[in-house]
């Protein structure tokens, strides 16, 4: 899940290993945005009263102080009172392998992190959450890095096969065929399929679907026009792109803009942003 990036909210998804966006919005109208299906894992820490979740594995709203979730193909619901305050942490399957000896497959939806690593979970909310906004990156950061180490390569108990599959689907910013990828590893197509859903929790084809998507919704962001991101993307067509946008956003590209930049007014003004002020900081693993 990625924080709808709202005037810098989230900042840029690193693919590289873990991204550290602290966030501080207050002043806003109470309502909801998205957690956007994304090619990382968010990994969030709440320094209010948790933060409110609507979405798929969840049965009803669940809050969390410090939540970490599975990739998933449809996007989160998250409901706050016009205020949020916290750090987001955007981390690669392999990074979530190297932090917490895990394959993002073995999670499910959104639980809390004291699940995987209580010790780590008690750390990071308490080194957050005794400094300020602007020493929350650095915090986290360092941190981090401490629990990482000096892990290298392919992420101990990981499939090569599954990774090799994973960064090939990211280099071509998911174009690229499940029988493309089934002649580059030399397996079958099911032993191939198995050993990368075991990994990352869905199959080559949902993941080249997902990280197309996050390809195109950034430029998107960035203003490019939807009919040259649709081409440049490789969808059919226009049409195509917004079906894709629609089944994991709940949104055409469209609408998904109006609704983006309508996230967060303050309440007394209601054509003026809030501002958070993130300090977006990226550790290479």
């Amino acid at each position: 899940m990625e924080f709808r990036d709202v005037r810098g909210l989230t900042g840029r998804l690193c693919r590289a290993g873990v991204l550290v966006t602290p966030y501080d919005i207050r002043g806003a109208r109470p309502g909801t945005h998205l957690g956007i299906p994304s090619p990382t894992v968010t990994l969030i820490v709440d320094l209010r009263d948790g933060l409110l979740l609507t979405g798929p594995g969840l049965a009803r709203p669940t809050s969390f102080r410090c939540g970490i979730g599975e990739l998933h193909l449809e996007s989160f619901t998250i409901h706050h009172d016009g205020a949020q305050v916290g750090v987001q942490l955007d981390l690669t399957p392999g990074a979530v392998r190297r932090l917490f000896g895990v394959p993002v497959g073995s999670l499910t939806s959104m639980l809390e992190l004291d699940h995987l690593d209580a010790a780590f979970a008690s750390r990071l909310r308490d080194a957050v959450g005794s400094v300020s906004h602007h020493a929350r990156s650095a915090v986290a950061t360092d941190l981090l890095s401490a629990q990482l180490g000096d892990a290298a390569g392919t992420p101990t108990g990981a499939d090569p096969d599954a990774v090799r599959t994973w960064q090939r689907i990211l280099r071509s910013n998911g174009r690229v065929t499940v029988s493309e990828l089934v002649e580059q590893s030399g397996w079958s197509a099911r032993r191939l399929t198995g050993v990368f859903t075991a990994e990352f929790g869905m199959g080559p084809k949902q993941a080249a679907r997902l990280v197309r998507f996050d390809t195109a919704r950034h430029a998107i962001d960035s203003g490019r026009a939807p009919s040259d991101v649709a081409a440049d993307c490789g969808f059919a067509d226009q049409a195509h792109m917004s079906r894709e946008f629609t089944a994991f956003t709940g949104l055409p590209p469209t609408q998904y803009l109006v609704e983006r930049d309508s996230d967060f007014l303050v309440a007394d003004h209601a054509d003026e942003p809030a501002r958070p002020t993130p300090i977006p900081t990226s550790i290479t693993v």
